[in-house]
């Protein structure tokens, strides 16, 4: 059973990562914009701290995850 998560996301280190694989940057208001656009809800600004369900951390990293723990 799917639950929801409360996840903190390095925001540069998805930039770093998309350089490396993809050769272009995007700015960090554009990753939070695609982050939004795939289910994940802004919790806290301050700390970059989301809510999504399970399947959606599937699209992160694991080196651009700080944090990650289940709320539901």
């Amino acid at each position: 059973m799917a639950g929801t998560y409360r996840v903190t996301i390095d925001i540069e280190k998805i930039q770093l990562n998309m350089l490396n694989q993809e050769g272009g940057r995007i700015s960090q208001d554009g990753i939070r914009a695609w982050l939004r656009g795939t289910g994940f809800v802004l919790a806290d600004p301050v700390n970059d701290t989301w809510l999504t369900e399970e399947e959606n951390l599937r699209l992160l990293q694991e080196s651009e995850i700080l944090q990650v723990s289940r709320v539901r």
